[in-house]
């Protein structure tokens, strides 16, 4: 793992829902939060026009760090595990929740993702967006 850093977030869209409910439900502090129908503002409040066409949350799962992804997904599934209902009915009811894994690679490098981890994860209803960044 000496030739990569991964961080982990938990991401969670939704068409119409107010997702700091959810939030509150996870017990999980939002790093990013906006609501459907809402002005579209930047992270720092400057107005950018238009207005948000689903309601968006990004929650942070720490630093980023050289531990590899699987491990870190392992320990946030433990603590999304008792809310399954929750995430169940977001994408019964048109959301979307993912992993999303910023892999910083120094070298060429791999990770393996066994399938009791992917059997959680589909328990769970949650996809994996994988970005994988490399040195210029």
């Amino acid at each position: 793992m000496k030739h990569q850093r991964t961080k982990l977030s938990l991401q969670i869209r939704h068409p119409t829902r107010d997702l700091f409910l959810v939030c509150k439900a996870l017990g999980l502090k939002p790093e990013l939060l906006w609501k459907a129908g809402e002005k579209r503002k930047t992270p720092r409040g400057t107005r950018i026009g238009g207005v948000r066409t689903e309601s968006y949350c990004s929650i942070d799962f720490g630093e980023s760090r050289r531990e590899g992804f699987a491990r870190q997904m392992q320990a946030a599934l433990a603590r999304l595990k008792p809310h399954r209902r929750t995430l169940r009915k977001l994408t019964s009811t048109g959301g979307r929740v993912s992993f999303f894994v910023g892999w910083f690679c120094d070298k060429h490098t791999g990770e393996s993702l066994d399938r009791q981890l992917l059997g959680e994860m589909a328990e769970l209803q949650i996809a994996i967006d994988l970005n994988i960044y490399i040195p210029d």
